[in-house]
């Protein structure tokens, strides 16, 4: 366990808080992974694609939490889980860059209300116990992990937008030949009026 994250003597594993696509997105970005594949046929030797039923957007990664950080963030799902309008899609990318490829996204526009959501993430893992986090909020769906070396020719245009109807706590377990994510706990996301 982290001890500057002060959440009790036992480490419950590698936790973040996500958002969930709802089953239309969630076709949607398979259809996306189908598209990628297809018109970069030799890039798939050098990639490890995300599951499916694995695809989400980090709003907070937390890191190694203790059970009374698990029990805050259960607590407090309800009050996070406000409606937000649909999330327009910006462009497929490779981070950190083409020289150095880890990660395939797809990144996604952080308006008002995404970014508000993912601010009082933030709060809530700082009064969690957890230690600020140094880097800026980035909205993006992790589409496959890239191995070095892996090439990509261009990449096709992105999807209009997606719909995300749920917010989680998530445990991500390191295992090869990919990490697996455990739901912890789950609120349903108001619908927007």
């Amino acid at each position: 366990m982290n001890a500057a994250a002060g959440g009790g003597a036992i480490a419950n594993g590698r936790c973040f808080l996500a958002l969930l696509p709802d089953a239309a997105s969630k076709a949607a970005l398979q259809r996306c992974r189908d598209s990628l594949e297809h018109a970069n046929s030799g890039a798939p030797r050098g990639m490890r694609w995300v599951e499916p039923s694995a695809l989400h957007l980090t709003l907070r990664f937390l890191g190694e939490s203790g059970s009374a950080q698990i029990d805050y963030f259960k607590h407090m799902l309800p009050a996070l889980a406000r409606a937000l309008p649909p999330v327009a899609a910006r462009r497929y990318g490779i981070w950190p860059n083409r020289a150095r490829p880890r990660m395939l996204v797809l990144e996604l526009e952080a308006d008002a209300a995404l970014t508000q959501l993912a601010g009082e993430c933030e709060t809530h893992a700082r009064k969690a116990g957890f230690a600020p986090e140094p880097r800026d909020f980035r909205a993006h769906v992790t589409l496959a992990r890239l191995r070095p070396g892996c090439a990509f020719g261009i990449l096709p245009s992105a999807p209009a937008a997606f719909t995300f109807d749920t917010i989680a706590l998530m445990r991500s377990t390191l295992a090869q030949p990919a990490a697996t994510y455990t739901e912890l706990a789950r609120a349903a996301l108001a619908r927007p009026t």
